[in-house]
């Protein structure tokens, strides 16, 4: 993919910035023609040799719709995450590095909602700061506003999607309740029932008996 100086592009490790230049640059005491981006959060300055771009997954910013549903998906009901710490950061990681918005969303929305009934950790706290960082870096440059802004939009919606989640689960334990004393009235019901027939079979067998003593 051809890239042109002021072009707004993604960058899957370093997060959005803008092409300043395509210049020869110095790396490793060799000189290599690269793309020379300025990353939105954080001051960083990333090169990009040109004979790397396919490799590097360099990609343009997405349209607002596609933005929109990625900042939906912080909203949406969570993934159930692996139970083994290294499992679940390895897992968070390859949705943040792996460039699409939609699965930073998704690490950011699964992180938040585990916090919920589980203490984060110190490398989940890492995971979810990077990839806010970089997922800021696309709001910003795409809503054109500042990465400090766009943090806030990304906040927002994870408040919203964290008090659904709640909800959610609230109305999850209280149909389980419900269903818990339908069950268990209609056991004890069940268990009159069978006390009066008992009953009423033991008052016709005295009946009979009685009849046969006569």
């Amino acid at each position: 993919m051809k890239f042109t100086v002021d072009a707004r592009v993604v960058d899957p490790i370093h997060g959005a910035g803008i092409i300043t230049e395509i210049s020869d640059q110095n790396i490793s005491g060799e000189m290599h023609e690269c793309v020379v981006i300025e990353i939105v959060v954080g001051n960083k300055r990333v090169l990009v040799p040109t004979e790397s771009l396919d490799d590097a997954e360099l990609r343009p910013v997405v349209s607002k719709a596609e933005l929109d549903d990625a900042l939906e998906e912080l909203s949406r009901q969570p993934d159930e995450l692996p139970k083994d710490w290294r499992r679940r950061i390895e897992r968070l990681k390859e949705r943040v590095h792996s460039g699409e918005p939609k699965e930073v969303a998704k690490a950011i929305r699964d992180i938040i909602s585990r916090s919920i009934l589980n203490k984060m950790n110190p490398s989940e706290k890492r995971v979810l700061n990077e990839a806010v960082n970089v997922f800021a870096g696309e709001v910003a440059l795409v809503k054109d506003i500042e990465s400090d802004s766009a943090k806030e939009i990304i906040r927002k919606h994870a408040r919203d999607g964290v008090q659904k989640n709640i909800e959610t689960m609230r109305k999850m334990e209280s149909d389980m309740k419900s269903k818990s004393d339908e069950k268990g009235i209609s056991k004890k019901s069940g268990k009159s029932k069978t006390e009066s027939t008992k009953k009423a079979a033991r008052q016709k067998s005295g009946v009979k008996a009685a009849g046969k003593k006569k």
